[in-house]
């Protein structure tokens, strides 16, 4: 099977839970312990772009403390943008921090390092990021499918994010859950 092919096979499986709601999938906000941590950006952010968002929580939220931002998945009609990650559909430079909740896991491993350029496409020059991944196999199925085709141990991903940006551990990484840093210049 073909990449785009391999694709659309994942993205059917997102489009079943989204349909069905199945157990509030994508309603669950992984980001939910990052909001601190996106507010005392230096500088203060006025934009974020959330990819894989689900539903739209983590950025529906960041609207209410002030913060504007977009949400981006390519299953869920709750999102700003409905688009896979690696084709976002929006200018470069636009974002002081980019996140991703437990979303980078979802990718196929050859679509990892597209993904993290997009990433730091649109992400203005020294713009942020703040990440969570899991590294174990999902425990939600679709016709016996886990969703988690990117399962890989942490220092794999360290060294895929160091690609495109420098890891602060100051800011809550890797051990505080949220691995947080700063875009290289592309």
């Amino acid at each position: 099977m073909d990449l785009e092919a391999r694709r659309e096979h994942e993205r059917k499986k997102y489009l079943a839970l989204a349909a069905h709601a199945v157990g509030n999938y994508g309603s669950t906000n992984h980001g939910r312990f990052a909001y601190r941590l996106v507010q005392g950006w230096k500088p203060r952010p006025t934009f974020v772009v959330d990819f894989g968002c689900g539903r739209n929580l983590f950025i529906q939220h960041l609207r209410r403390l002030g913060i504007d931002g977009l949400g981006i998945d390519f299953a869920f009609p709750e999102a700003d943008i409905v688009a896979p990650m690696h084709r976002v559909p929006v200018s470069a430079g636009i974002a002081d921090v980019v996140t991703a909740f437990d979303a980078l896991e979802h990718l196929l491993p050859e679509e990892v390092d597209e993904v993290l350029d997009e990433m730091r496409r649109i992400a203005v020059p020294g713009g942020g990021y703040v990440l969570s991944i899991c590294t174990r196999e999902s425990k939600t199925k679709v016709n016996g499918e886990g969703l988690h085709p990117t399962v890989r141990p942490l220092k794999w991903w360290l060294d895929r994010i160091g690609r495109v940006g420098t890891v602060r551990r100051e800011l809550g990484a890797p051990r505080g859950g949220y691995i947080a840093g700063v875009f290289n210049d592309a």
